[in-house]
């Protein structure tokens, strides 16, 4: 069970005596308790409608309700809430009358209390656990419906035959094979699209695939066959699927031209566009192979995950342009100690890993020993200024036990936190009993600061200046957070939000920020100042239903507009929780708040997505605009996307401008609004000089 979430219970008892003692012992097991106790039917009843509960634990027989009218009441409300019987003497109720009547457990009072918390940690885990699956059914049925709009707008001819009868095409499908709508493919036989001369061939094929031989071919040549009876050479592409819960096979056809495209397409899938190394999503694919063969073969490798130290000092210090220099400076300098059938790749912002294939314990520690020296000795020269680095690695073993791919990964990142911990330019072996739990005391330790400063105010404040590129001079700055630490220096949220996260914080922190934003503001508007601040908002935050009303107070306590006050929202975490960012949208803006829908054209289908977010501003993904001198797709994005939003009367913003070339281009596609270190860095003071930036001529 995380001791780090509140445990919610709520004690069924006459005794007060009783429920202290029920509490106490589930503290002194190390859980976070907050008790609530009831006495009676009415009492119950009105608990249950107060709030949500993750424990109730009720005494068998009492003056005015019972343990069965207790089950019966819960059982009503239909929530999932697990009930424990506290049982006062031999003669009442029983185990097994407990449990048929719907009880989870029946405890003796007077028996040892680490029987009463080892069952409550069963059944809280057990409860979290299905409340884990509630949300990813959830998001299985939302990734269905998205899997199946990706489908719709894919330039590949795909479709999904059960049983050898279509059961799903695509229009590009349809319209290869010169069929107008779905109806006209339902439940016709794939064999139909074959030309008969090709049609055993065919039928062989799918016999040996139907077999469920791992050998078994997965791609065949065929004449396809259209509805005007002309025929065309494809390859058939089989992979097993399924579609709307049903079990299927996948069909991708390509075409002769199509070749040649894929292959160059397949090399580009597989790359980093800032460093030229393998991406993150072929590492994924080639440890899954790494894992399959560790434990079908025997074959050992290990991983190794390297995080680039005090990353985020680099970037406040030489701005995000050329911190990407240092990192495919560092890219290109680990690459160069990396030998076939070896592999690295940029895993995140400013971490890679490396698979090292066929190697032992001692072989990984003495290989990553050498990588630490490499960057420690190497100076990357950006900007005019030297930057010099160190790294901290954690190794996985990859044996027989491996688990997934996942499950790698954390053992490796939580290797490298720990290397970290001990002052960087270190490697760690992970230890399964150590480092787990260094692990929880690590995110233990950040939980404690993070609420410390959450009511200490060692959070503070930076400010970085929005500005227009029309002749706009309202101050628009967006609000960014930062945490003193012990020895005074500025923490990054990338650092202590993954703490954050697992301790359910994250939407607190949004309060703070915002809070804090909306005093500061306030100030400012007092001095006449035609202030707005930009607030970014996390996902945490946008399934509140309280949040919106506190806003409209916070809005109204300080006296300030509605419209000086705009929430940023990512793209990604508006499609994700898409219903829960439609309702933040329409309610906030009935505030008469703005929105900006972050880090835009980082999706698939993002101006689609823009049918289903009525937001004011786009702010375009920062990729995008650090490579704009350089990348031609990216201008022609970044071109496409201004004048999408333009038409669709949405104002738009780059981030991430580092120069006057990224600023001319800008400015000549339309853009409304840049931000970035070319202007200023982020600063505790509001004071840029907005009246300098008129519409230039």
């Amino acid at each position: 069970m995380d001791t780090d979430n509140t445990l919610h219970l709520l004690i069924i008892d006459e005794s007060s005596n009783d429920a202290e003692m029920i509490t106490n012992i589930l503290r002194n097991a190390g859980l976070a308790v907050r008790t609530k106790r009831v006495e009676d039917d009415e009492d119950l009843e009105g608990a249950l409608e107060e709030q949500t509960w993750d424990l109730i634990i009720t005494a068998d027989k009492l003056t005015f309700i019972d343990a069965y009218q207790a089950l019966d009441i819960v059982r009503k409300t239909e929530k999932d809430i697990p009930l424990i019987v506290m049982a006062n003497g031999a003669d009442n109720i029983n185990a097994g009358q407990a449990l048929k009547a719907g009880a989870c457990d029946l405890v003796k009072k007077d028996e040892d209390p680490d029987h009463l918390q080892c069952i409550v940690e069963r059944e809280v885990s057990a409860l979290r656990a299905r409340r884990k699956l509630r949300v990813t059914n959830k998001s299985l049925r939302e990734s269905e419906k998205r899997c199946r709009s990706l489908l719709d707008s894919s330039r590949d001819a795909i479709t999904y035959v059960h049983e050898g009868m279509h059961i799903y095409a695509n229009p590009v499908y349809m319209e290869l094979f010169g069929y107008d709508s779905q109806d006209d493919v339902d439940g016709m036989p794939i064999m139909d699209m074959v030309s008969p001369q090709d049609q055993d061939n065919f039928k062989q094929f799918l016999r040996n695939y139907s077999k469920d031989d791992s050998q078994a071919q997965s791609e065949i040549e065929v004449q396809a066959l259209r509805t005007d009876n002309k025929s065309f050479k494809a390859t058939m592409e089989f992979t097993p699927a399924s579609i709307d819960g049903e079990a299927c096979t996948q069909i991708i056809i390509r075409t002769a031209s199509d070749k040649e495209l894929q292959r160059q397409l397949s090399i580009l899938s597989r790359q980093d566009l800032l460093t030229g190394i393998f991406n993150r999503q072929y590492f994924m694919e080639v440890l899954d192979t790494a894992i399959s063969k560790a434990a079908t073969e025997s074959i050992r490798s290990a991983m190794l995950y390297i995080s680039i130290d005090n990353f985020g000092n680099i970037k406040e210090t030489v701005g995000l342009s050329s911190s990407d220099m240092v990192i495919s400076d560092i890219a290109k300098l680990l690459d160069s100690q990396v030998d076939d059938p070896d592999i690295i790749a940029r895993f995140s912002d400013h971490c890679f890993t490396v698979l090292l294939k066929e190697c032992s314990n001692d072989g990984a520690q003495n290989y990553a020993e050498k990588l630490c020296k490499v960057v420690d000795d190497h100076i990357s020269d950006v900007a005019g200024k030297s930057v010099i680095t160190t790294c901290s690695i954690g190794i996985s073993v990859i044996g027989e036990s491996a688990g997934s791919a996942q499950e790698v990964i954390s053992r490796a990142d939580l290797a490298c936190n720990i290397a970290h911990d001990e002052g960087g330019n270190t490697v760690h072996l992970h230890n399964p009993i150590a480092d787990e739990a260094a692990g929880k005391e690590r995110v233990s330790a950040w939980v404690e600061t993070i609420n410390d400063a959450l009511h200490e105010d060692s959070f503070f404040l930076i400010f970085q200046p929005i500005v227009s590129l029309h002749g706009d001079t309202k101050e628009n700055y967006e609000v960014l957070l930062r945490l003193s630490n012990e020895d005074g220096n500025d923490v990054l949220p990338e650092e202590f939000f993954p703490a954050a996260q697992q301790a359910n914080l994250v939407a607190e922190i949004d309060r703070w920020v915002i809070s804090h934003a909306v005093e500061r503001l306030a100030a400012e508007r007092a001095q006449s100042k035609h202030t707005n601040f930009f607030i970014k908002l996390s996902a945490s935050s946008l399934g509140d239903p309280t949040l919106l009303p506190w806003i409209s107070e916070l809005i109204s306590n300080h006296r300030i507009s509605g419209e000086s006050l705009i929430f940023e929202i990512t793209e990604s975490e508006a499609v994700i929780h898409l219903s829960e960012a439609k309702a933040f949208i329409s309610g906030v803006k009935q505030l008469h708040c703005q929105v900006v829908l972050d880090h835009f054209g980082s999706g698939l289908n993002s101006i689609k997505n823009l049918k289903h977010l009525d937001v004011n501003y786009l702010k375009i993904d920062g990729a995008l605009i650090t490579e704009i001198t350089e990348n031609e797709d990216s201008q022609e994005s970044v071109k496409s996307i201004i004048q999408t939003a333009h038409a669709m009367g949405k104002l738009t913003i780059a981030e991430f401008v580092q120069d006057a070339n990224s600023l001319a281009l800008l400015w000549q596609f339309g853009v409304n609004y840049i931000q970035g270190y070319f202007l200023q860095e982020p600063s505790t003071k509001l004071n840029y000089d907005f009246s300098s930036d008129d519409e230039e001529e």
